[in-house]
Order: structure tokens, then C-alpha cells, then sequence
């Protein structure tokens, strides 16, 4: 240990039991070319049965790469070079292959970030159940796939085995693997960032259930994760890497209490607050963030009554601020003859310089509203206008069938910039591309001038994807963006997988964007604490259809839909040290015709208990 760490064992009155798990001034390294290059350094930790370890740091710290020792498992080219890993007693790079097999999904198990990717596409749901439990030779009958089924809570178990994973939302996908991940009664469990994709009601949900199978079944638990909302309501304790090493090490509560190291300390720094103003200590408040002066962005068309396309009877919609660039009424956008509407009847505006947040579920329909906005999925009907006073554009239209100046003007910054960007090409190849597309150059010091404008530098030109850290890779979609000089961007969770301080940056970046550029923004979020820091308005969606819609602050502290103080109550905050209670998800409501116009642009649809 360094001089710099700051490891606070923490104190119990109970008599220790045995770990489950030991892992004693463990080092890895990996082969760069003739030199080794260090990983994780001196790392030290247990965790006993029916505990929970949280393990924090920002991306490239070493995390993931000790929580998959458990499992015996390393990268190409990496290499344990000093202490050892010990899993019920075990030493598990001491292990047989034939060992390393009866480790990896019987003793240990993993749950991983991305179940999509995770599970066989090409399987039904049942069979991969029942192939984890052949593989450990468990009973793998239909009465045991079912009842590992109910027992992660997927509804009617008779019809989610026989499916495929990508008819399954992402929620249940992620129940399935946890089945598949418990299905032999494993001693420990690895939780890899496990709900990194998930809204926070399915969020909730996932965690309940996870603390509910790790007291049930007496699991040691291992949660690797950035978000430290899940980290500080799922661990007893936790251990803060940094650079590879455990730089502090303490009870949950007491961590988040009175962090020690200056790094922890700037780990919480870095984390949105999402809690209301007054919720705050003095110390806390800020002045960007949640607290920043807004401006009054009411626009026409805001909220539309859906049977009509007109305002709620008595509530008159205001005189525009300012002109909107984007215009919708009475959208429906429906992947195929047949299935129901994807979005349902939405109507909105967004207007110039305004950031509008749309939150919801997966599965609700915001990020088919981004993807239409875009070009990329075609609407069915209803009215959708793009008009920034120079160009002007029916958004309808697919991006093949747009004029030049729409395309440019409407910009989409995906998700998930590791898929997005061409692993073979250059970083400025992928900015050069659509410079050369809008402007028709693509001079290497243009490219240098966006890759700096994005808080990179042109030296990373010549790089490839794979040789750039996460948040550098989201840079370098942004920057991408940018290059067609775009007006509206659209920003569909973009900060999904990213620690908090690389969060915080590209968070920063955007608005700085914004102010010096007067763009306008769609951001789509499930993080309820970052759309608070950084949208001017919010539109709540669920079931395609949006339900409440106002001003940041209005949503987040006045009278709301019932599905909006759904998605309130199932956020969680650093420093919370229980889950909350969301239910049994069962909607308890419907909706009912028209809107209730509470004041400031504030709207939420009428609704009647189901």
C-alpha cells in the first residue's frame, strides 16, 4: 500500500466469518511490445458470504479487470505477477482447466454489462437456461428452467423460454442472464456494470432482485459499477481504484460520509446532483447544474391534446418566446404494419438554443423519437417541421430523402461511439468524412480545429478507436457532429457507459457547445440526475405516448403524472443506502382524454386509476 492510500477496514460487532472471497496484493500486468506494462498494483480485499463489495474508479482503472479474477480470467497478453486470488478457498489461477471450468458459472459467476450482446441470439431463451444448467450438471428439466424463470421475476414464464433474446427488453434480457448466471447455485457473483443500459425503474428492479438472490442463496457479491447511486444502496462496502490500485477502502456509509482521498473526494464531486435544491447542504449548491438560471423556453405546441392537436380546453398555449425550429403534432412512428405505435400521438417543439430532455423506460419511445428526428426511421403521421429561419424541412422525410441543408442541420451523436466509429479508420478519417460531405474540404487543420474543439487535440487524427479511452471515443463523436455545422443535435444517452468525471466533461462540453454555437439540443437520457444539470425542459415518456411535459424544475418539484413520480422514486442517489420501493411494476392507471395545464408550461395528460 502507498502512502497515499486511505484503507478504513470496516468495524463489526460480529464475529468475522470466513471469506468467500480473498484477494491478497494482487498484480497484472500485460505485454505492450518488449515492455510490461502495470494494471493493478498491490490490490487486497475480501468479501464474505451475503456481503457485497462495491468497487468504484474512473474507466481504465483496473476495475474490471480484478473483478474477472474471480472467474480466473484475463486478457489477451496479461499476466498475474504477483499475489494470488482465492475463491472459496481456492487459489484460481492454481486451478486445472477442468477446475477453471467447475469455477467459472459453479462456484463464481458473472453478469455482464450488456446482456444483449451476452446472450445467443439465434437461441430461444429456455434452451440457454437450460444450457447453463447442463453445463454444470444440474437437472435441466422444464420444471427447473421455470422456476429459475419466476425466480428472477420475468412475467409468465411459459412464454419468455420460448423466445429470442432480442424480443425480450433490455430489462428481461438482463434477468436472463442473471438466471442463467445463478442457474448453479454459485458461492460468489461478479457483477459487471450490470444495469448500465437500464432506465431507473428496470434499474431498481434488477438491484432488488439481485439483493434479494445474494441473501437468499448466502452469495459473496462483487459490484463493479461508475454509477455510484447503485454502488452506495447494493455494497457494505467499498474500494476506490485508481491507476490500478485501492486508493480507499471503507464502509459504504462511511465513505460517503467523510471520504477520505482527495480522489474519492473528487469522485463525488464529479456525480450530478439530482436531489431538489433545498434537499442540498450550502456546500453543495451550485451555480451551473440544476441551480443555473433558465429561460423561459415556453414554445407553441408544447403539449397538444391528442384527439385534437389543439391546446387543453381553458388552457390557451402562450405566445412563443421564440420561434421553434422543431415542430411535432400528433407523431405516430410504427415499425411495422401490424405492431403498435412506437410513438403514439406525440407532440412537442423544441426551440433555438433550448436543450429539451425526454426521459423514460426503455421501450417508451424516446429513442425512436431520436432516431426519426434523425432521418432514420420514417413516421407513419402527424405533422413533423424542421425551421431555423434558413432552412426549413419536413422531418417526416428519411435522411436519404432530405435536402442537403436539413441533413446538415440536424446532427445525431449515438450512443455507444465503440459501434459507431469505423475500428479500421482513423480519428480523422471519421471527422474528415462528413467534412468533406457538407463543406467539401477536409483539410487536416480543420480537422485539428474540431478534434480541439471537443477537448481532444490534432494529434489524435491519426489514431484508431481501439487506441482511445471511452470518453475520448464520445469526443470524437461529437466532433464528428460538429463538422456539418449543425443547428440541432440530437443526443441519445451519450453518456451511458461513462465514469462521472468523463461524464461531467462531455456534459460540459455540450453546454459549452450550446452557448457558443446557439445549438439546439434533443437529449435523451435515463439519468434523471444528469437531465436535471443540463436540460431546459423535460417530456416525460411511457407506452409511446408523452405524458408530462415543463420546465426542469417543474417537473422535477411540482405535481406530477403518476409514471413521472414513478421514475422519481426509483432514482438513486450517492450516499442512499437502501433501494427503493418501485412496486410490483404493474401500472396502476390509464389515461384519460386531455391535459391539466398547472402554469410555466407545465402539462401532464389526464389519467384515472386502472
Amino acid at each position: 500500500m502507498t502512502d497515499q492510500q486511505t484503507v478504513h477496514r470496516p468495524q463489526s460487532g460480529e464475529p468475522e466469518q470466513r471469506p468467500l472471497v480473498r484477494v491478497e496484493d494482487l498484480a497484472v500486468s500485460y505485454a505492450a511490445g518488449r515492455r510490461t506494462v502495470p494494471v493493478v498494483r498491490g490490490v487486497s480485499f475480501s468479501v464474505a458470504a451475503g456481503r457485497t463489495l462495491g468497487l468504484v474508479g474512473e474507466s481504465g482503472s483496473g476495475k474490471s479487470t480484478v473483478a474477472r479474477t474471480l472467474l480466473a480470467h484475463l486478457r489477451a497478453g496479461s499476466r498475474i505477477t504477483g499475489g494470488r486470488v482465492l475463491v472459496d478457498g481456492q487459489d484460481v489461477f492454481a486451478l486445472s482447466a477442468a477446475g477453471r471450468r467447475a469455477l467459472r458459472g459453479g462456484t463464481a459467476s458473472v453478469v455482464a454489462q450488456n446482456a444483449g450482446q451476452a446472450l445467443t441470439p439465434s437461441m430461444r431463451v429456455g434452451e440457454q437456461v437450460r444450457e447453463a444448467l447442463r453445463a454444470h450438471g444440474e437437472p435441466d428439466g422444464p420444471d427447473r428452467v421455470a422456476e429459475l424463470v419466476r425466480l428472477v421475476r420475468l412475467p409468465d414464464p411459459d412464454t419468455i423460454v420460448r423466445r429470442f433474446p432480442h424480443q425480450l427488453s433490455g430489462g428481461q434480457q438482463q434477468r436472463v442472464a442473471i438466471a442463467m448466471a445463478v442457474a448453479a447455485r454459485p458461492r460468489v457473483l461478479v457483477l459487471d456494470e450490470p444495469t448500465t443500459a437500464l432506465d431507473v425503474v428496470t434499474q431498481a428492479a434488477v438491484l432488488d432482485l439481485v439483493a434479494d438472490l445474494g441473501r437468499e442463496l448466502g452469495m459473496a457479491v462483487l459490484l463493479v459499477s461508475h454509477d455510484l447511486g447503485v454502488v452506495s444502496a447494493m455494497a457494505d462496502e467499498i474500494a476506490v481504484m485508481r491507476a490500478g490500485e485501492v486508493v480507499e477502502h471503507a464502509a459504504t456509509a462511511a465513505l460517503f460520509a467523510a471520504p477520505q482521498h482527495e480522489y474519492t473526494r473528487a469522485l463525488l464531486a464529479a456525480v450530478p446532483d439530482g436531489r431538489r435544491p433545498e434537499q442540498r447542504r450550502p456546500e453543495q449548491r451550485r451555480t451551473g447544474g440544476a441551480d443555473r438560471p433558465r429561460r423561459d423556453a415556453r414554445v407553441p405546441g408544447t403539449v397538444a391534446d391528442t384527439a385534437t392537436g389543439s391546446a387543453p380546453p381553458g388552457s390557451p398555449v402562450e405566445p412563443a418566446v421564440e420561434r421553434p425550429v422543431v415542430d411535432a403534432q400528433d407523431l405516430v412512428v410504427r415499425y411495422r404494419r401490424g405492431l403498435p405505435a412506437a410513438v403514439d400521438g406525440v407532440s412537442f417543439a423544441i426551440a433555438p438554443r433550448e436543450t429539451l430532455a425526454v426521459v423514460g423506460e426503455s421501450g417508451s419511445g424516446k429513442s425512436t423519437l431520436a432516431t426519426t428526428l434523425a432521418g432514420l426511421v420514417p413516421a407513419e403521421s402527424g405533422s413533423f417541421t424542421y425551421d431555423d429561419g434558413t432552412v426549413r424541412g419536413d422531418l417526416r422525410e428519411p435522411v436519404a430523402a432530405r435536402s442537403q441543408e436539413l441533413r446538415r442541420a440536424v446532427q445525431l451523436v449515438f450512443q455507444n461511439a465503440d459501434t459507431s466509429l469505423n475500428p479500421r479508420r482513423t480519428v480523422g478519417a471519421a471527422v474528415g468524412r462528413p467534412l468533406r460531405l457538407f463543406t467539401g474540404s477536409s483539410s487536416r487543420a480543420r480537422v485539428g480545429e474540431l478534434l480541439t474543439q471537443v477537448g481532444l487535440g490534432p494529434e489524435y487524427a491519426d489514431r484508431l478507436p481501439a487506441q482511445l479511452s471511452g470518453g475520448q471515443r464520445q469526443r470524437v463523436g461529437i466532433a464528428r457532429a460538429l463538422a456539418a455545422e449543425p443547428r440541432l443535435v440530437i443526443a441519445d444517452e451519450i453518456t451511458t457507459a461513462l465514469d462521472v468525471q468523463v461524464q461531467a466533461g462531455i456534459l460540459a462540453l455540450l453546454d459549452d457547445l450550446r452557448r457558443e454555437r446557439g445549438l439546439s439540443c434533443l437529449f435523451i437520457s435515463h439519468d434523471l440526475a444528469v437531465v436535471r444539470g443540463v436540460a431546459d425542459r423535460v417530456a416525460v415518456m411511457t407506452g409511446g405516448r408523452i405524458v408530462e411535459v415543463g420546465p426542469t424544475e417543474r417537473v422535477f418539484t411540482g405535481t406530477n403524472h403518476p409514471y413521472t413520480r414513478t421514475l422519481l422514486r426509483a432514482t438513486l442517489e450517492p450516499g442512499q443506502t437502501e433501494l427503493p420501493d418501485v412496486g410490483d411494476g404493474v401500472q396502476r392507471w390509464r389515461d384519460a382524454p386531455g391535459w391539466t395545464d398547472h402554469g410555466d408550461g407545465h402539462r401532464t395528460r389526464n389519467w384515472e386509476d386502472a
